[in-house]
């Protein structure tokens, strides 16, 4: 019997490249590869992608579902995360977070709010995909960035992949990650990467998210 594929993206959403939030994801990524030789998995920068504002063109969003009329590379990137079968979304603190990632979140939410006022029957096109959260920051708390990753997810149905040790809701650094004794970032990105899997297989194989929200 054939081996069947599986495939995650990881969004490295720092405008910095080869840094902490670089470190976490590929971390997140090899360790997932580890798990099962089937996974394939691709890495992108927000900094290498030209993604605008949303311009809440509220008239035209979402006329055919999930359709963003704004014409630059947002819908590349749309087009990977409905392919993968698991996204790895890392953010380092800025003012929360860096504001191109913060517009990719805007545009899939706008579209998803519109597609579902307009075509109620529409299935969100990343319902129940396990997503892996990460947050870096230069000491403060990562609470707020995660808590921001968190509602952006869930805001599009999908399946946030837990971990039993703090910040519980996904992987947390500070500074240089590689020290950080206290949230312990490399560890767990190692530890998301592996329940990442569990969820794809779970959720691709039998049909049942890792996690069931009601909507």
């Amino acid at each position: 019997m054939e081996a069947i594929e599986i495939r995650i993206l990881g969004i490295v959403g720092s405008m910095r490249r080869n840094k902490t939030t670089q470190t976490l994801v590929e971390t997140c990524l090899d360790s997932a590869r580890e798990a099962d030789e089937n996974i394939k998995t691709e890495l992108v920068h927000i900094l290498d992608v030209d993604i605008g504002p949303c311009r809440a063109c509220c008239e035209e969003c979402s006329k055919v579902p999930y359709n963003c009329v704004v014409r630059d590379d947002f819908q590349v990137l749309m087009d990977k995360m409905v392919r993968a079968d698991a996204i790895v979304l890392g953010s380092p603190k800025y003012c929360p977070i860096p504001s191109k990632l913060m517009a990719l979140m805007e545009r899939l939410i706008c579209l998803a709010f519109f597609t579902e006022m307009r075509h109620p029957t529409a299935k969100h096109v990343l319902a129940d995909k396990p997503c892996g959260l990460i947050a870096v920051t230069g000491g403060d708390n990562v609470i707020p960035v995660l808590q921001h990753l968190e509602d952006f997810a869930l805001s599009l149905r999908m399946n946030v992949v837990m971990l039993k040790s703090f910040p519980y809701r996904g992987v947390g650094g500070k500074a240089r990650v590689e020290e950080d004794e206290d949230l312990k970032p490399i560890e767990n990105a190692k530890v998301l990467g592996k329940k990442l899997v569990e969820a794809i297989k779970e959720w691709r194989f039998t049909g049942v998210p890792h996690i069931l929200f009601k909507t």
